[in-house]
């Protein structure tokens, strides 16, 4: 009943976290220029009430990669979910699985991938993929020995973000 809008869950993460995690969390890298020019995007997107509608027959379900889901959008990839809540992956697989929503659980994660997968059979996961296959087949072999069908793969930039929160 507290929590009536994002802002309010954040202003409880910030007492509660270390600050540190906190930052990593609510943070962006170097100057958070691109968070500021996300939140102003989005900032120019609502919602145009209309009343006396049929919405009976609305619905929001998709088919992901042959999945059935309740919403086009899920739980992203969050490598240190674990230092925000105890074992934090198997609490956002669960969360998705009773939403049905897709859940991905991220190559940084902290927790095994088979624990994610028996909290939630319908997990993704996502690769960051080394460039060189002695390392990538490996990889995906033991993925696939756990169970994961779905594979989500990072494309990155060869340079490590300055995540000067982090740092500080």
């Amino acid at each position: 009943r507290r929590y009536l809008s994002l802002a309010d869950f954040e202003k409880t993460a910030r007492r509660r976290l270390p600050r540190m995690i906190y930052s990593f969390v609510a943070g962006a890298v170097e100057t958070d220029a691109a968070l500021r020019d996300n939140r102003r995007a989005f900032d120019e997107y609502g919602f145009v009430p209309r009343v006396l509608n049929d919405v009976s027959s609305r619905n929001q379900t998709t088919t992901l990669f042959g999945t059935t889901y309740a919403a086009p959008f899920g739980i992203p990839p969050f490598g240190s979910a674990a230092l925000c809540a105890y074992r934090g992956d198997i609490v956002l697989a669960r969360a998705a699985a009773a939403a049905n929503v897709p859940m991905i659980l991220s190559a940084a994660s902290l927790i095994k991938l088979e624990d994610v997968r028996r909290a939630n059979p319908a997990a993704w996961y996502q690769a960051y993929l080394a460039g060189d296959a002695s390392r990538i087949e490996p990889l995906v072999d033991r993925v696939a020995a756990a169970g994961y069908d779905t594979f989500v793969v990072t494309a990155d930039v060869p340079v490590p973000s300055n995540r000067e929160h982090n740092i500080r």
